[in-house]
């Protein structure tokens, strides 16, 4: 309590402070946490206290007793404290004012409440009003922002006032969402707002000839700029006469704005809004830039509609210097009961074509309750050669099978029975005249029911059942019946499994379009399989670490009797692959029109490395190979019939080789030909976000041999270097090549990346990607992220690579 009288340590009264007994005694009594309420209180203890408090000089040792007799007065005044929940403190060299109406501080003066602290050379401040009034050079901080000016008025509690000439840091916390972005050029966040939503600290600079505080967390700033850049380092700064910064609903406004960059302007615009988070905020987004032979000079103007928390949608105006003027919009909505997304392009007049040309897209899902969901799945183009045209992306360069799905489902709350009705048709595209792809059945409809029902403890029942409708324009049309109960007698133990399984699969067809084959056919093939497995574990050190090594040995045989099935026809049926998840199967084929007869066994092991303190794995190796004890009969049209009795030998292995270093690898071997039947290697390198190599190599029998190499790393401190070469060793040409830089400038980034891409049509697809992100604002040009994310494993944003959430990951 005696240093509570003692001036402040942060700087010294001068001398003549203590021949001014009122200013001296209330300096010192303002380093107590006092509220100013109780100043007065205060001075009417004091022997003849004036009403205006004076500087006129009196002895020295008159000061001394009246500090003294303050001290008792300490307690009353701490309680009176405690009402206050917002107490104000003022220090300064000069002091004077009158009792609860005002107080004038002067000289090196600095006023304190909780979560805000002003400094200027004059401060008056009124209490009755809560009204704080200050001059000359000033630095007001409240919370974790700084703004210096030359005048200020404002309302402490209410926070609301204003600045003159200020320079301001406005630093909040505001919520990170990534559940989707629209399409355009501004990352602007997701469309909905997800109760998982992270936090992030948005960091806004800039100067103005004034600042309006209109209530907490809104800002308005006259003739100002605003960048996320440091001042320092102002690279970017967007300049308007009219500023708001709305941090309930964290989004900003500018009107009649203009854009520099290095001091350069590069886009204007009469009104514009942009994002003080993630959130979803209407106007015009930055425009994206691109280049392509296919499209020529390609410049995209997006317009989003934040229509509604759970609607939006992306207008978008694409001019393209080779084919001319496209329009588009992406709309999506979101409900409780339902969700879904509309795209639409359209391109009235192709310059090379001299065609009409459109693509659309349409995906709902609507939960109807009691388990009922409903989904639409409807997709189509113009022409065959339109996403080639007019698309860098592989996956959709590649499509040639376009869906148009509706489907009801039902699945039962005690969860042991589901079913579903379903329509599917397709637009097949014929991308290649050289390789024509064949149309799929039509499925009009199909009905699924699927039932599981444990009947004891060591008991299982089961049913598969299905009807579909098959049609098409010149093959043969049917319908199909099937069933397929199964009952088992599964045993489990933590060191063994044992499970018998018998079941009888149904078919019944009804053809039509059907040639010379019988109109009405049916077909019965009882199915029995044991599916046996042990654990074993020891504990294994290996090069100085601790693990637990598991041997998994498993062995499934599976019986089912030969059926004449050479008459059916097949709608929806081809070969599986053969892999360690095919091998565990029933059926060696995919579909219904076709059950594999078998007498074989499938033995298997699989070996663990286990960290035994987190149970993490470490390493896998499997091995594993069938054997046949009958000869193959059952065939698809043009499949020819194995002739060993045994099948190829499937090797895989994953493992952390190093630290940060992982290795994936799986071998396929045919032991008759001695040849490798297909090869898979792969290695990634990835010591920390933002620093990632990865190489693979692949080879498919005598059809597919690539190598492919991809990465991103820093060149420096700023600048990253990124890139994907993927060749194909038999067709002798790159498949994909993508290079690119990327610099980080701290509050920006820009990216150049350029793209290689071999398409079905035979001539490649070449853009290039230029784009300008500033952080937390926009992104300007035309956007390669997707590209890197999808080409480059472990690939990050640089300029996020601090934020967990903003990695290749999210």
């Amino acid at each position: 309590m005696q240093r509570s009288f003692r001036p402040s340590p942060r700087r010294a009264f001068p001398a003549s402070l203590t021949r001014k007994p009122l200013c001296g005694l209330l300096a010192g009594l303002f380093a107590l946490p006092l509220p100013a309420a109780a100043l007065s209180g205060m001075a009417l203890v004091l022997p003849n206290p004036p009403q205006t408090l004076q500087s006129e000089p009196v002895p020295a040792m008159e000061l001394e007793p009246q500090l003294r007799t303050q001290k008792r007065l300490i307690p009353d005044l701490l309680e009176k404290a405690k009402l206050d929940p917002h107490p104000v403190f003022i220090f300064a060299e000069r002091l004077e004012g009158r009792n609860e109406a005002a107080t004038v501080a002067e000289g090196d003066a600095e006023l304190r409440k909780i979560d805000a602290q002003l400094y200027a050379d004059k401060i008056i401040y009124r209490p009755l009003d809560d009204v704080v009034e200050a001059r000359g050079p000033l630095r007001l901080e409240r919370g974790q922002d700084v703004i210096t000016g030359d005048a200020l008025y404002l309302k402490l509690t209410d926070q609301v006032g204003y600045i003159e000439h200020p320079h301001y840091t406005i630093r909040r916390e505001t919520s990170l969402r990534y559940s989707g972005q629209p399409t355009g050029a501004v990352t602007i966040g997701p469309i909905f707002d997800s109760p998982l939503a992270q936090r992030k600290t948005t960091t806004g600079y800039g100067q103005a000839e004034r600042i309006d505080f209109e209530g907490d967390n809104q800002v308005h700033i006259t003739a100002g700029t605003y960048s996320t850049c440091k001042p320092d380092s102002s690279d970017w700064y967007a300049r308007s006469d009219d500023i708001r910064l709305d941090f309930d609903a964290e989004r900003g406004e500018a009107k009649d704005g203009t854009l520099y960059f290095k001091d350069v302007p590069i886009l204007y615009a009469p009104s514009f809004t942009f994002p003080l988070n993630n959130r979803r905020t209407s106007g015009l987004l930055a425009p994206t830039y691109a280049t392509s032979n296919k499209t020529g000079l390609d410049l995209t103007l997006p317009f989003y509609w934040n229509i509604a928390p759970n609607y939006d949608a992306t207008l978008g105006v694409r001019e393209m210097s080779k084919r001319g003027l496209q329009l588009s919009t992406d709309f999506r909505y979101k409900d409780f009961h339902y969700d879904g997304n509309l795209r639409l392009e359209y391109l009235p007049h192709d310059q090379q074509t001299s065609t009409d040309r459109f693509a659309y897209s349409y995906a709902h899902q609507h939960r109807l309750g009691q388990g009922v969901t409903g989904t639409i799945n409807w997709s189509g183009v113009s022409d065959d050669q339109y996403w080639t045209d007019l698309s860098s992306r592989l996956i959709q360069t590649s499509q040639t099978q376009m869906p148009r799905e509706m489907r009801l489902s039902y699945f039962d709350s005690s969860n042991w029975w589901w079913g579903d009705v379903q329509t599917l048709r397709y637009q097949t595209l014929q991308t290649d005249s050289n390789n024509l792809v064949l149309k799929p059945y039509s499925l009009a409809p199909r009905i699924n029911f699927n039932a599981r029902l444990p009947t004891g403890e060591m008991t299982e029942v089961g049913m598969m059942g299905q009807f579909t409708a098959f049609t098409h324009p010149t093959l043969v049309q049917g319908q199909r019946l099937v069933l397929y109960p199964q009952f088992s007698l599964p045993l489990e133990t933590a060191a063994f499994h044992l499970t018998p399984k018998l079941g009888l699969h149904l078919s019944e067809y009804n053809l039509t379009q059907q040639g010379a084959l019988p109109a009405s056919q049916s077909r019965n093939v009882p199915i029995f399989s044991l599916d046996t497995g042990l654990v074993f574990e020891r504990p294994l050190e290996w090069q100085g670490q601790n693990y637990t090594q598991t041997l998994e040995p498993r062995l499934y045989y599976l019986y089912v009797p030969y059926r004449d099935q050479s008459n059916i026809p097949v709608f929806d049926t081809a070969a599986a692959d053969f892999n360690f998840a095919q091998i565990f199967n029933e059926n060696r084929y995919i579909g219904n029109d076709r059950i594999g007869d078998a007498n074989q066994l499938t033995a298997a092991a699989t070996s663990r490395l286990l960290d035994p303190a987190t149970g993490a794995e470490r390493a896998r190796f499997l091995l594993g190979q069938r054997y046949y004890f009958s000869g193959q009969k059952v065939l698809l049209p043009g499949e020819t019939a194995r002739g060993d009795n045994y099948s190829h030998t499937l090797m895989a292995a994953n493992a952390e080789v190093l630290r940060r270093t992982y290795l994936d690898a799986a071998w396929e071997y045919d032991w008759q030909q001695n040849r490798t039947q297909r090869f898979a290697l792969g290695t990634r390198y990835q010591p920390e976000a933002g620093r990632v190599l990865s190489a693979s190599y692949r080879q498919l029998s005598n059809e597919v041999e690539q190598f492919d190499f991809a990465g991103q790393w820093p060149l420096s401190s700023r600048w990253y270097a990124v890139g994907r070469y993927n060749y194909s060793l038999r067709g002798k040409q790159l498949v994909e090549g993508i290079g690119g830089l990327e610099y980080n400038a701290g509050c920006w980034v820009v990216r150049a990346v350029a793209q290689r891409l071999e398409v079905a049509t035979g001539s490649p697809s070449k853009t290039l990607f230029l784009q300008l992100e500033l952080n937390d604002f926009a992104a300007i040009g035309s956007n390669p992220i997707q590209l890197l994310r999808r080409s480059i494993p472990g690939y990050g944003r640089i300029n996020a690579l601090s934020e967990g959430s903003l990695l290749s990951s999210e």
